[in-house]
């Protein structure tokens, strides 16, 4: 079953608006009506907005539409004249997005898309992981699909830029899925509003798609220290997502120590190889969402440095940039990790 005749349309957007936080105009001018709004993610500035305000600009997309809002917190002062930045999915125009009750998630024919899911009374970081994934599963079987349906699977945990921060519950989520997973994306963030919050997850699903999905691990790639079941990139159809792409080897180590932008070359060559494995043209991506580890002494460079590096990658049309500072990424010395969304028309 199918959004539309020729696939599942998806679309992934940059609303982010001006620094006035005008998500809901800069939507407007995308074409994307709020009816077809599945979910949205908004990285907020912590101390220039609460969560609760965070959570606000999102709903302003769809006023009074219940739509499934995920809010993560950024480096302090580092978003530029605005205090957040805005992405969402939306289905094709036309088509409409059911939600939730309590805005869980939304539902588009085969598609799911849930919010950003959290159960800090859980315990630890270990616990709340099971917490998280066994409700993951309940709200996609309300919706008839299930975690060997999911595509993109999005975690945010309260880390410091170590291996071990990233590591200690990464089996535990692994164990969940079954292989060939869904593409990945793992980020750690300075802390969460509830400070008993340790971790948190989201996933995009795709009801059926599974038996006829593509994925990606191109030769000489990048890979994590252990094995896990998580592919580089999943292709269902005209919808490709590409999991955080990181300037790594292929046993974990950094590449290009201090170089950030031969850093981010080495995340956008990761990017190509993926989009080759899957017959996806680089004019295909819709989207890139690029966590970046800054700091108030090089933000203006970096942010430079990447849009350069994006709009040469991309020969001078890059498709919308989601930049989102943070202090550290997974691993000491990794600054950058880029993740794509892209369509087939």
């Amino acid at each position: 079953m199918s959004l539309t005749d020729s696939g599942y349309g998806l679309r992934f957007v940059d609303c982010t608006g001006s620094p006035d936080g005008d998500a809901r105009g800069t939507l407007e001018r995308a074409g994307v009506h709020p009816d077809e709004l599945l979910s949205c993610e908004v990285f907020y500035d912590a101390a220039r907005l609460d969560v609760a305000a965070a959570r606000e600009i999102g709903e302003q997309l769809a006023p009074g539409a219940r739509l499934p809002v995920s809010v993560i917190p950024t480096s302090v002062g580092l978003l530029g004249e605005g205090s957040a930045r805005v992405q969402a999915t939306a289905v094709p125009t036309g088509a409409t997005a059911t939600r939730d009750e309590q805005a869980r998630y939304s539902v588009s024919g085969p598609v799911v898309s849930t919010r950003l899911i959290e159960v800090p009374e859980a315990g630890d970081i270990v616990d709340q992981s099971h917490a998280i994934l066994d409700l993951a599963r309940a709200w996609l079987g309300e919706t008839g699909t299930g975690l060997d349906d999911v595509v993109k699977f999005n975690i945010f945990y309260k880390g410091e830029g170590t291996e071990e921060d990233w590591a200690r519950a990464a089996r535990v989520r692994a164990g969940y899925y079954t292989e060939p997973g869904p593409a990945t994306t793992g980020i750690p963030v300075p802390r969460f509003e509830n400070e008993e919050l340790e971790i948190a997850m989201q996933v995009l699903a795709i009801r059926g798609a599974r038996e006829g999905r593509r994925h990606s691990w191109p030769d000489n790639h990048w890979d994590w220290p252990f094995h896990l079941p998580y592919k580089h990139g999943c292709r269902a159809d005209d919808v490709i997502l590409i999991g955080g792409q990181v300037p790594l080897n292929g046993s974990a180590g950094v590449l290009a120590p201090g170089d950030f932008a031969g850093q981010v070359r080495h995340s956008l060559d990761y990017i190509d190889r993926v989009l080759r494995e899957l017959a996806v043209p680089r004019m295909a991506v819709d989207r890139l969402t690029a966590f970046a580890a800054m700091a108030p002494d090089n933000a203006t460079e970096r942010l430079a440095l990447l849009r350069a590096e994006v709009d040469s990658f991309f020969h001078g049309k890059a498709p919308a940039l989601v930049p989102v500072p943070l202090p550290a990424l997974a691993y000491p010395g990794m600054d950058i990790e880029i993740e794509v969304q892209a369509r087939l028309s």
